[in-house]
């Protein structure tokens, strides 16, 4: 992307945020955001509208209240979700691998002016550790694969979104400044949360993702149609881990830039479906030297109120990661029981094809197949019990092995 195009679209939101603030009494409405930090806050208000709805005086009710009564009076919206889950490996695991994950987001709707639009900030961490002295790196390695166990295989934190947006008068435009993720335009409605959903890598994200964690920059988002959303943006290239806000070395060149489109069409009685398309170029900076680019495909499609179903394929050229294509998909069956509205059991397969040119020399299979199975049990409405496999066929990095299996068990807090 040019700087002078990167400059023009720092003005633009510079000079719509500049704008003096004033208070509404109601949340602005209409254009539906994309990113993490806004499905995160649609899941949550979906609970809360659950909770609500019953007449019992129960804890989680009287805290749906009280997030609802925040919500109208000071347009903040916030959500949490904190698991600790435990994985262990075979053959040759060893001991488990303990990782607590914490993902805070908070949207605050900060005016709605006629005529001018609507202003809100947007705030989104995510900080995974481990309690124990293996890690998932640790673990898949011990058991010879190239895909990564869990999402966070590593302990880190990330500043996912930090950013001023404004929607402009008829809903169809919006435009964002600050720190954020390409990923955020790289979900799936199933596949996209380990800490609720799937787990194993590449049925929790871009599988092959070669661009960064997070960075500054600036994305605007279109809506021609209530059906159709197309977004593209750039970022500082050399902010690879997002650990931190970084300021040094902001207009100073390396910038990564994406282009996104997106579907989503109600298909009968099925319910609304999201089909999306990403590209991502992504220059060599020093914690990534080798510049390369990707592309993202992901669908996923309600059947009803009961099943969901998933796609994601994707590749990057010129990838520093030892996944150089992946394809998954699967699907998820709601309240198996009719017990809980959260309950939840999914099923997925993934097949990872091996990046090649990082194991020149080395005993390496060009691809390795993974299958995974899970059911969350939910527990008023708030927490989560999830045990979890994950079968690995033909691991890619071990020449005498046909089949690994890692075991999880997850437990996770929703605020």
């Amino acid at each position: 992307m040019h700087y002078a195009t990167a400059c023009s679209l720092i003005l633009v939101a510079l000079a719509v945020s500049a704008d003096p603030v004033h208070a509404q009494d109601a949340p602005p409405q209409g254009q539906k955001l994309v990113g993490r930090i806004h499905d995160a806050n649609r899941a949550a208000k979906k609970r809360q509208a659950l909770s609500l709805s019953e007449e019992a005086d129960n804890a989680h009710v009287r805290y749906a209240k009280a997030k609802k009564e925040i919500e109208d009076t000071t347009g903040i919206t916030f959500s949490m979700e904190a698991s600790v889950m435990s994985q262990w490996g075979t053959p040759n695991g060893g001991y488990g691998a303990v990782q607590a994950m914490f993902t805070p987001a908070v949207n605050w709707d900060a005016f709605n002016v006629a005529g001018l639009g609507a202003g809100s900030f947007q705030f989104h961490f995510m900080s995974a550790q481990y309690w124990s002295g293996v890690t998932g790196t640790s673990r898949g390695s011990a058991i010879d694969l190239i895909s990564p166990i869990n999402n966070q295989p590593t302990a880190n934190q990330q500043f996912v979104q930090l950013t001023y947006t404004h929607r402009f008068p008829g809903n169809w435009l919006s435009i964002s400044l600050g720190q954020y993720a390409f990923s955020n335009f790289d979900g799936n409605a199933y596949a996209n949360d380990q800490q609720v959903n799937f787990i194993g890598y590449s049925l929790t994200q871009n599988g092959s993702q070669n661009y960064s964690q997070a960075g500054l920059g600036a994305y605007a988002q279109i809506n021609p149609t209530k059906e159709i959303t197309l977004a593209g943006g750039f970022q500082d290239a050399n902010d690879f881990s997002g650990s931190y806000i970084q300021f040094s070395t902001l207009g100073q060149g390396q910038y990564a830039w994406f282009g996104y489109a997106a579907w989503s069409p109600s298909v009968g009685g099925w319910g609304q479906g999201t089909y999306s398309l990403l590209y991502y170029n992504q220059p060599g900076v020093s914690r990534q030297p080798l510049a390369s680019e990707g592309l993202s495909f992901s669908a996923s499609q309600p059947i009803g109120d009961k099943w969901g179903l998933f796609l994601r394929a994707n590749t990057a050229w010129r990838s520093s990661f030892a996944i150089q294509s992946s394809i998954a998909g699967g699907a998820v069956y709601n309240d198996p029981l009719n017990r809980d509205p959260d309950d939840q059991v999914g099923f997925a397969m993934a097949w990872n094809a091996t990046n090649m040119a990082l194991y020149s020399g080395t005993f390496v299979r060009p691809s390795e197949t993974m299958m995974e199975l899970y059911w969350a049990w939910s527990a008023h409405r708030t927490l989560l019990v999830t045990p979890n496999v994950q079968l690995y066929l033909q691991p890619a990095l071990a020449p005498t092995n046909e089949v690994a299996a890692v075991f999880t068990i997850r437990v996770t807090q929703l605020f």
